[in-house]
């Protein structure tokens, strides 16, 4: 054990009386000391070198998973058409596509064309399928969906959408809907007009006016068309944010309506007016405007 000779340095009058001794370290310390310098090297050499736990390893290690779950182009993963890949292709579709493609596969409300007849716009090779899907078609209001969808899932897929692919099918175009009109009273007498045709006696041309189910809410708009890209809690998907403080185009009601409207086909987003019309779109905007108030 280390001898205590409890010898006084005399320091005390430089430092305000406090006084110092000069006993050697503890051995018990000193072992320890000894020991982690031993240690250091090994535990160097082991964990960096050997085990492979740098922070260079675990980067190369990141990057290599990366690559296969996002590869730079397509052909990295082999197309395989597998009941399994088809499975889990359609749960791919019900999430993301379903909205502007519907659930048939047959274009849906948001204006995406149909999926199984024999037209295709972009070819309906699998390679022009993972291609359209992984760039998108943003002049069409279409995402690239490879920034946001795994290589995986993308060729899952893409099996599905092939699956469901009848060559035999010219056209299986959805049908037009049905849009009820209401016609009120025109100014000056004389019978009503609908949709500008020709009544001298008149003064004043009323168009057709849609009449919407009482049952339809801004609310139910919203979530049949919009949650597909801001999600059902409207805190955004593909799409932004819509209850934050932080609006790209604006949050007030008129720029709201504007945007649902005519769309942003730069960032993916279709323009909805020619297929919800100003009626719903009036309802739509003004659920999103309330929630984001709140």
């Amino acid at each position: 054990m280390a001898k205590e000779t409890n010898e006084i340095l005399g320091h005390g009058a430089d430092a305000d009386g406090i006084e110092e001794y000069d006993n050697p370290l503890p051995d018990w310390w000193l072992a320890l000391f000894a020991m982690t310098i031993i240690w250091a090297p090994i535990y160097g050499i082991s964990y960096h070198a050997i085990a492979g736990n740098s922070q260079v390893d675990q980067y190369n290690q990141e990057m290599a998973a990366a690559a296969v779950q996002w590869p730079e182009n397509d052909d990295a993963i082999a197309f395989v058409m597998t009941d399994e890949m088809v499975a889990e292709g359609e749960g791919v579709f019900t999430q993301n596509c379903v909205v502007c493609h519907g659930a048939e596969m047959t274009g849906g409300a948001g204006g995406g064309p149909n999926l199984i007849d024999a037209e295709w716009i972009h070819g309906s090779s699998p390679e022009s399928v993972i291609s359209t899907i992984k760039n998108g078609v943003l002049a069409k209001g279409m995402p690239a969906w490879g920034t946001m969808l795994s290589g995986e899932n993308i060729q899952a897929l893409t099996a599905y959408i092939v699956s469901k692919r009848d060559p035999n099918v010219v056209d299986l175009a959805p049908a037009e809907p049905v849009v009820v009109v209401a016609v009120e009273p025109v100014v000056g007498g004389g019978e009503p007009v609908v949709d500008g045709t020709e009544n001298a006696g008149n003064d004043v041309v009323v168009a057709a006016v849609e009449v919407l189910d009482p049952s339809i809410t801004g609310e139910s708009i919203f979530a049949a068309n919009c949650t597909a890209c801001h999600m059902a809690d409207m805190t955004g998907g593909v799409g932004p944010n819509l209850i934050d403080d932080e609006w790209i185009h604006g949050g007030d009601l008129e720029t709201i309506t504007r945007i649902i409207t005519v769309g942003v086909a730069e960032k993916g987003m279709i323009a909805w007016g020619p297929i919800l019309g100003p009626a719903k779109i009036e309802l739509v905007a003004q659920y999103v405007h309330e929630q984001t108030a709140e």
